[in-house]
């Protein structure tokens, strides 16, 4: 085979632009105005929101018998959003996490996209056992708070599980992101020219100075991250698994479960 010619690829940026005005032309979308393909984006995703919050406002009118709840089937079209919501959550940082402890310099391009996408994923999951639960204060009841009229908690309830698996996975998550964006945050601070956007990205850049001692307990943060955050996705996603394997319904009480 014969290899492959590269000199005919179209550069994204003409010349050989310093790095300062690299900065300036990733950091100029964030301070020019919005163009009109960013706006048809938006009102595309505004829609799809007002749509998702119209099927609440029938399920909460109607009950939560609309997704296949009843007697036999405990679980329903809620579990179904659950598991595939927080699938897509687990494959944004797993892939962020484990391409920067294989030392991939690729990731940088879609680190950000993948770790947001866990956030967000992580959060719409959250929804469904809420909704799931079918009363807005029994909620309270699943968090591990101390109180002094006994214990309420049911640790032997899947939906107490899942809340410390995902509250656990969305802290990591979210630390992991945040983490990441730190040294961000400190180029929007020295490029924009807002008063009020130079004091916000100030506090979010945690006194950022691209300093090498700066940058050495940044590597050593994020390792320990990315490497709590990989095993961390496996362990998450067993214990959601338990929804489905701790059931007396035939088919769904297996132990395969966990580790598939």
């Amino acid at each position: 085979m014969s290899a492959v010619d590269f000199s005919h690829e179209v550069s994204v940026v003409e010349g050989k632009p310093a790095l300062r005005e690299l900065d300036d032309l990733i950091v100029k979308p964030l301070e020019t105005k919005p163009n009109k393909n960013f706006l048809i984006a938006i009102s595309i995703t505004l829609s799809m929101l007002a749509l998702f919050v119209g099927g609440l406002g029938l399920t909460f009118y109607y009950g939560i018998g609309m997704w296949g709840n009843n007697n036999p089937v405990g679980w329903a079209f809620d579990i179904v959003n659950f598991v595939f919501w927080i699938g897509i959550g687990h494959a944004g940082t797993l892939i962020s996490a484990i391409l920067f402890l294989f030392r991939q310099k690729w990731r940088t391009g879609i680190a950000r996209f993948a770790e947001g996408m866990t956030i967000f994923a992580v959060m719409t999951a959250a929804l469904f056992p809420l909704i799931h639960i079918g009363r807005f204060w029994l909620p309270l009841y699943l968090m591990p708070y101390p109180n002094q009229h006994s214990l309420w908690v049911n640790f032997t309830s899947p939906l107490l599980w899942d809340v410390f698996a995902v509250s656990t996975y969305f802290t990591v998550s979210l630390i992991f992101w945040y983490v990441g964006l730190i040294p961000d945050f400190a180029v929007l601070r020295e490029k924009t020219e807002s008063k009020i956007k130079k004091i916000i990205y100030s506090i979010f850049s945690l006194g950022w100075r691209f300093s090498n001692r700066h940058w050495q307990h940044y590597e050593m943060v994020y390792l320990i991250l990315a490497g709590f955050a990989t095993p961390l996705v496996l362990s998450v996603h067993t214990i959601v698994s338990f929804d489905f394997a701790v059931s007396i319904l035939p088919g769904w009480h297996t132990t395969i479960f966990p580790p598939y």
